[in-house]
């Protein structure tokens, strides 16, 4: 969506996000987008159906930006505006949505213009019948151009039910009434895919959100996508991973290029003279350090110093292939690898687990949190795994009095093993848990776990791939199905 500030005849434009919680599985007769036109005859139709499907031709689309790029001076504008048109059997067509909250004159001359344009109806079974099909304007380089933005059906369809191992755990779930569950996906929003695997928050509570199909910031408001107008990559890059430091400059990690942004611009660090292999993770920890995980080793960057972690710098690491890393409250730096987990505090020698009695003998730590009271939450992953629902994985739990603790789904209220992301809310005192097949776990000490997903909730998945939190207390989650925003009542 847009909004846009008048200066003259110059527009400046930013994306605005929908509030639309999901879209229904039903794919008929819906208004994709929050702005609705309430005048066309509009009771059945499919949403972008039919083979061929519904069209408006690009050299007519062309010519209607050309027409409008002599009305208006966008001049360093930039942005979208996304319409949802139906068009009936006979080739009538009539917008029925579209993204800017503003309803601006720009978006009233495009209603007008794709309502008069030519269109070919959608075919089905060799009858035309009513589809409706969504046309984005996208406003660039000063000038304004638009395409048919086809949607895919599959993406639309339920995720499917979660799966949940632990059949003795009852979850009432007490506390699901007291969040606001939002979801954005790339069909209500600007968002540019729904699926994302990275995300961090910055000192301004600002999102920047990673997918396959590019990079986009979120203000809780306003989605503005980093594009080849503000970058050295493109809108559709495909972004690994992204991370903010501790001087909120932001890391990208793309097609095996590592990218720092600060206020004075971009650069690009090359560190295939370090190590060859390509970066697996960007983490960042407390003590100012920057940790780049990789199959061969860890780099750890400091001041633009540069140090190697791997078994030649370090023997009794299990593996150079390094999965994460985590310096906690106390300094010591805690390394999973492929082959066990350590930790090094001080000058000391590393701690090594795998000839342990602990929940981290023969696992390797995949992502660590800590909360006030210096409690430190592992997710495991078993060096050794043979099962899908492997009861040495889960979470483990070094208390700070040094005692451990081990959580699966045979023995708590976990409802699975395998954890992809864990964040301690310090705003509640509750641990949150993702996982990749049953959804988000919210533990709480005092009352217990919980478990929501998209059959008990209105949570869009069960997939979880990362968590993080903004400096009011919201929490996003990337998931397989759209951007989640938790956000307590």
């Amino acid at each position: 969506m847009l909004a846009l500030l008048f200066t003259s005849k110059t527009y400046k434009l930013s994306l605005i996000c929908l509030f639309i919680f999901f879209l229904p599985a039903a794919l008929s007769a819906q208004n994709l987008f929050l702005e609705k036109i309430d005048l066309c005859s509009a009771e059945n139709y499919c949403m972008d159906c039919g083979s061929p499907r519904a069209t408006c031709s690009q050299f007519t689309l062309n010519q209607l930006c050309d027409r409008i790029n002599r009305k208006y001076q966008f001049k360093d504008a930039a942005g979208s505006i996304t319409f949802q048109v139906l068009v009936e059997p006979s080739g009538f067509s009539c917008v029925l949505s579209h993204t800017d909250v503003t309803n601006s004159p720009l978006t009233a001359d495009l209603i007008r213009a794709l309502n008069g344009s030519i269109w070919k109806p959608a075919i089905e079974n060799g009858q035309r019948v009513s589809a409706s099909v969504n046309v984005i304007f996208r406003i660039a380089n000063g000038r304004i151009s638009s395409q048919m933005l086809r949607m895919d059906l599959a993406q639309l369809k339920p995720p499917g039910d979660p799966v949940i191992y632990n059949k003795n755990a009852v979850y009432d779930n007490p506390s699901l009434k007291n969040y606001e569950f939002t979801t954005w996906t790339k069909y209500n929003s600007p968002l540019p895919d729904n699926i994302g695997q990275s995300c961090a928050i910055d000192a301004t509570d600002v999102l920047w959100y990673a997918t396959a199909h590019g990079l986009t910031r979120f203000d809780g408001t306003t989605f503005n996508p980093v594009s080849e107008y503000n970058s050295p990559f493109t809108s559709e890059t495909a972004v690994q991973d992204v991370t903010v430091d501790k001087d909120d400059n932001k890391w990208v990690y793309i097609a095996n290029g590592i990218y720092k942004y600060t206020d004075a611009g971009w650069q690009v660090y090359d560190f295939k003279k370090f190590i060859k292999s390509n970066v697996t993770h960007i983490l960042k920890s407390r003590n100012g350090e920057l940790l780049f995980t990789t199959k061969d080793g860890m780099v750890v960057v400091r001041k633009d110093k540069v140090v190697v972690l791997n078994k030649k710098t370090i023997p009794l690491l299990p593996s150079s292939n390094v999965y994460y890393a985590y310096v906690d409250s106390r300094k010591r730096l805690w390394i999973g690898t492929s082959k066990g987990s350590i930790m090094i505090e001080n000058d000391r020698l590393p701690n090594t687990f795998n000839t342990s009695d602990t929940p981290l003998k023969n696992a390797c730590i995949s992502g660590v949190t800590e909360d006030e009271k210096g409690n430190l939450y592992f997710s495991l992953i078993d060096d050794n795994k043979t099962t899908d629902d492997d009861d040495n994985e889960g979470i483990a739990v070094l208390k700070a009095d040094g005692t451990w603790l081990h959580y699966n789904d045979k023995n708590s209220g976990m409802p699975s093993n395998h954890v992809t992301n864990l964040l301690y809310d310090k705003f509640e005192h509750v641990l949150w848990i993702g996982t990749d097949q049953s959804g988000l776990v919210r533990f709480d000490l005092n009352t217990g776990w919980e478990n929501y997903h998209n059959n008990n909730s209105s949570a869009p998945g069960h997939t979880i791939y990362q968590l993080v939190q903004d400096s009011k207390g919201v929490i996003y989650a990337t998931t397989a199905n759209g951007l989640l925003r938790i956000r307590k009542k």
